[in-house]
C-alpha cells in the first residue's frame, strides 16, 4: 500500500517537472505575441498542450451583457462552438467566475454545475478550469481544458500549473487589448489631423486670395508692398505646411528642400520688380523639427524680398543671389549672398525700421540663433542655430 502510494507520488512529481517545462516554453511564445487574436489562439494551443488534453478553450466576459463568449476553442468541435455563450452565473465556468476560484472534476455528469455540451457531437468526460484574473482582482473570463487524452484524470497537481498559465495568459491579453485602443486611438487621431489639415491649407490659401484682391484696390505703394510681404509669408507657411502633410506631421523636416521651394516662391513672386536675377541654392540635408523649419523659412523670405527691393536699386551688372545651408558640427548655418549695393553703415537688426527685420530678429531669438551681417562686395547674412 506504501508502494503504491510512493509510485504515485513519484509518478504525480514527475508529470509535474514536465509540464513545468512546457509552460516556460509556451508562456516565453505568449508574452512575445502582440496581436489579439494570435494572443487568444497561442493561450489556447498552450492550455492544451500543457494540460494534454483533447481540447480548451478561452471564454472572455462580456461587461455589456453579462455573458461568457466562447472566443477560440481547439479540438474536434471547435467550429461549432465558436462564437457560443453561456450566462456567467451558470456552468462551471460561470461557477469560476463567481467564486474566482478553480474548478475540477472527472466525472461531468456527476457535477452539479456543469451546463451540458455546446456541441451535439462532443462529450465532455472531465474538465479544469481556472478563471483569468487582471491585476485589479477582476475576473475577465477563464481557461478550460477539456478530455485529457488516453482517458486519464485531471488531479490536483494540474491545478497550480494551470494557474501559472492562466495568470501570463490575462497579463497578455489585457497588454493587447491595450495596444488595440491604442492603434484605434491613433487612427481616430489621425482622421482628426485630416479634417485640420486640410481646413488650415484651405484657410491660407483664402487668406492668400483675399490679399490678392486687397492688392487692386487703390493703395498708394506702401499699402501694396504690406500687402505683397504679408503674402509672400502666407505663401512661406502653406509650402511647409504641404511638405508636413504629404510627408509626416511626426517627423522632422528635411530643411533644405523646404528652403529650396521658399526661394524657388519668393523669386517667381518679386520678379516684377528685377527681371534680371539668378538666385541659386545650394544645401546639406538638414533635418529639422516643423517649428523651426517654420522660422528659418520666414526669416530666409524676409532677407529675400529685402534683398530684392534693395540691394539692386543701382546696379548696372546682372543681379545675383546664393542661398546655402550646412550643418557644422552642432550648429545649422544658412548662409544669404548677394552682389548688391550694401547696406548703409548704420544698419542694425535691432533699429525697428523694418518690419521684416524686426520679424528676423524675432524668429532668431526663438530660434536661439544669432546673425552676422558681410557688407563687403554685396551683402552676406550668416544665420547660426543650435542644429538639436
Amino acid at each position: 500500500m506504501t508502494a503504491d502510494k510512493s509510485e504515485k507520488k513519484d509518478s504525480s512529481d514527475q508529470f509535474t517537472k514536465e509540464n513545468l517545462q512546457l509552460l516556460l516554453d509556451t508562456i516565453e511564445g505568449i508574452n512575445h505575441t502582440k496581436e489579439f487574436k494570435s494572443v487568444l489562439m497561442e493561450s489556447l494551443e498552450a492550455a492544451r498542450i500543457v494540460m494534454n488534453s483533447e481540447a480548451s478553450s478561452l471564454m472572455l466576459l462580456d461587461q455589456d451583457t453579462g455573458e461568457l463568449f466562447v472566443r477560440i476553442p481547439t479540438g474536434p468541435v471547435k467550429q461549432e462552438i465558436v462564437g457560443k455563450s453561456i450566462p456567467k452565473d451558470q456552468g462551471i465556468a460561470g461557477w469560476v467566475v463567481k467564486n474566482k476560484r478553480p474548478y475540477l472534476t472527472n466525472d461531468t455528469s456527476a457535477s452539479e454545475h456543469f451546463y451540458g455540451e455546446l456541441a451535439e457531437d462532443f462529450t465532455t468526460r472531465n474538465v479544469v478550469c481556472v478563471p483569468l484574473i487582471n491585476r485589479e482582482n477582476e475576473v475577465i473570463g477563464v481557461i478550460q481544458a477539456v478530455n485529457r487524452r488516453e482517458h486519464k484524470e485531471f488531479n490536483a497537481h494540474d491545478i497550480p500549473v494551470f494557474q501559472a498559465l492562466a495568470s501570463h495568459v490575462t497579463i497578455a491579453i489585457e497588454r493587447t487589448r491595450y495596444i488595440d485602443y491604442l492603434q484605434l486611438r491613433l487612427k481616430e487621431k489621425d482622421v482628426i489631423i485630416t479634417e485640420m489639415n486640410h481646413r488650415i491649407k484651405n484657410n491660407l490659401l483664402s487668406l492668400s486670395t483675399l490679399i490678392g484682391i486687397e492688392k487692386r484696390a487703390d493703395l498708394d505703394d506702401a499699402g501694396t508692398a504690406a500687402l505683397e510681404n504679408m503674402n509672400s509669408r502666407v505663401e512661406s507657411m502653406y509650402e511647409l505646411h504641404e511638405m508636413l502633410v504629404e510627408e509626416n506631421l511626426e517627423k522632422d523636416v528635411e530643411l533644405s528642400g523646404y528652403l529650396q521651394q521658399v526661394s524657388e516662391k519668393i523669386h517667381d513672386s518679386m520678379s516684377y520688380i528685377l527681371h534680371d536675377v539668378d538666385i541659386s541654392f545650394n544645401g546639406d540635408r538638414v533635418d529639422v523639427n516643423p517649428e523651426n523649419a517654420l522660422r528659418c523659412g520666414l526669416i530666409l523670405n524676409e532677407l529675400l524680398i529685402n534683398i530684392y527691393k534693395h540691394a539692386f536699386t543701382e546696379m548696372d551688372e546682372k543681379g545675383e543671389i546664393k542661398i546655402e545651408l550646412m550643418e557644422e558640427g552642432e550648429l545649422v548655418k544658412l548662409k544669404v549672398t548677394d552682389n548688391g549695393v550694401g547696406l548703409p553703415d548704420d544698419f542694425s537688426f535691432g533699429k525697428g525700421d523694418s518690419i521684416g527685420m524686426w520679424i528676423v530678429e524675432e524668429l532668431l531669438d526663438k530660434l536661439d540663433g544669432s546673425v552676422e551681417v558681410d557688407t563687403q562686395k554685396g551683402t552676406r547674412f550668416t544665420v547660426e542655430f543650435p542644429a538639436a
